[in-house]
């Protein structure tokens, strides 16, 4: 059996109707509220004709709101596209027009974009909700969203630098949940601070299994370390999911022991590599928590396996074993299994698995091979069954746990009238764990400064996209078929 996102919600209101279900800003709502202004939301959105398969982009910051929008889409069997608000008004129209999204739903704090947004996007109707369920009734909508129906396209960075949407189904939330909760030995008495984007799979994945349990969870607009210490001191915080880079800036205050953390047990780290060094700061930071590595895609909505704080010492730079209903294979170039303990490319599958890429036939092709995922990450199991991560056969960089796609940063700098040519790779990096260095080849007697060069990025990308670091150099090493050879440039600064 699998339950849609709304049917859990609703489940959830029945069973703990006066349990508080989130805080936000200090506002507190019980699941009979927010299951009641859902409906009534809706009803609200039935009435203004979306309804099932209606595709509807959000913009929104962390808030009640947006949480109060994503059940509500989901009540009517609307397909939600979060959107993530750090982007520039360009990239979120690339994300808006390939989506096929005929509404846009944004917060007020979105309006200069928006103004830019609108004369690009006219046949798009663009929505805040704060009219929507006035004079609605809050009885459950009547209109009937089956588990494979389409849910969320949630965009993802690829190799070829264009986003590409993957479509997750109810059926594929529910049986995520179905694993965080397993893992995490999740109930209703679990109190979880979520403060990462919900325009990211993983926040969204969480949400849905908070709901799921009936646990109580606490968001915010944005995340600030001080803020967030001070939330798990005052609600008495059981749980905590958020990137290597939050946690760093929570241990970096230097007041950071004026706070009580004795109440967190469980601390979840996510969408980067957790360094050793790391572990041991969360260990000092949360003394009572047991420490939890995730691995996961956004095409696996997202969990694949985990490393539970149960796993022998030596197992601790793997990434654990694979969620309840996840299977995982190592294969070669040609799609077979390699044997235990041989590196090759991560494939798994499961329930929890996308449907496909949207309108992207090609690239669903390419990702999704008998069933399989392909994942584009490298990696060995070992004869335990644990998940080892050894690299990656994409070109991604991992930023504050922010996927960076290298082609996308490369086509902006080589619009750039003095640059003849470009490469874009990861380096370490102490506190994003990768930063973004653009290595450049200038045009014959021209010059630019590194400053120049990261502020024209910066008009044109997100800023977490922007180069954190350039080189000038007379070439770039290439192969015989004028490929660039982004090994040798890993490797020669890597070194230095």
């Amino acid at each position: 059996m699998s339950y849609t996102i709304g049917k859990m919600l609703t489940m959830s209101a029945e069973r703990f109707p006066h349990k508080v279900a989130i805080i936000c800003n200090g506002t507190q709502v019980t699941y009979q509220k927010l299951n009641s202004r859902v409906n009534q939301l809706a009803h609200g959105f039935l009435a203004h004709g979306i309804t099932r398969t209606k595709r509807v982009a959000l913009l929104m910051y962390n808030s009640i709101e947006m949480v109060e929008t994503i059940f509500s889409l989901a009540k009517v069997g609307g397909v939600g596209i979060p959107l993530n608000f750090r982007l520039s008004p360009p990239e979120l129209l690339y994300s808006i027009e390939k989506s096929d999204a005929t509404t846009l739903i944004a917060g007020e704090e979105f309006e200069p974009t928006i103004h830019q947004l609108r004369p690009q996007l006219p046949c798009v109707e663009y929505l805040t909700i704060s009219h929507l369920a006035l004079n609605q009734p809050d009885h459950e909508p009547s209109l009937k969203v089956q588990p494979d129906d389409e849910s969320f396209i949630i965009y993802t960075s690829g190799t070829t630098g264009k986003p590409k949407g993957a479509v997750l189904t109810h059926r594929n939330h529910f049986w995520n949940a179905l694993n965080y909760t397993l893992a995490y030995q999740m109930n209703e008495r679990d109190v979880e601070l979520a403060l990462s984007p919900m325009f990211h799979s993983s926040t969204l994945g969480r949400i849905f299994t908070y709901v799921f349990n009936g646990a109580t969870f606490i968001t915010s607009p944005h995340f600030d370390p001080e803020q967030a210490m001070t939330l798990v001191h005052r609600y008495q915080v059981t749980s905590i999911t958020q990137t290597p880079t939050m946690y760093a800036a929570m241990f970096n205050l230097p007041h950071h022991h004026r706070y009580s953390t004795n109440s967190v047990t469980r601390v979840v780290s996510g969408a980067a590599p957790l360094f050793p060094k790391v572990k041991g700061e969360l260990a000092h930071l949360f003394p009572q928590a047991g420490i939890y590595d995730l691995y996961g895609l956004t095409e696996a909505s997202p969990g694949i396996s985990i490393l539970t704080p149960h796993a022998p010492p030596e197992k601790m730079r793997s990434v654990g074993k694979p969620m309840m209903s996840v299977t995982i294979k190592i294969v070669d170039d040609e799609g077979r299994a390699l044997p235990r303990g041989e590196n090759g490319e991560i494939a798994c599958r499961g329930p929890n698995v996308m449907k496909g890429y949207y309108n992207d036939p090609t690239a669903t092709q390419e990702a999704l091979k008998e069933g399989w995922l392909h994942t584009g990450d490298m990696g060995n199991i070992d004869q335990d069954g644990y998940l080892y991560l050894t690299g990656r056969k994409k070109e991604l960089i991992i930023s504050g746990g922010e996927n960076i796609s290298p082609p996308e940063v490369e086509a902006v700098l080589a619009q750039h009238p003095l640059i003849q040519e470009a490469a874009v790779i990861g380096v370490p990096d102490d506190y994003w764990g990768e930063s973004v260095k653009a290595i450049v080849v200038l045009k014959p007697g021209k010059k630019l400064t590194e400053q120049e060069v990261i502020e024209y990025c910066t008009a044109q990308l997100a800023r977490y996209k922007k180069p954190k670091s350039v080189e000038f150099v007379d070439t770039l090493p290439k192969n015989a078929g004028g490929k660039v050879i982004k090994a040798a440039l890993r490797e020669r600064y890597l070194s230095q």
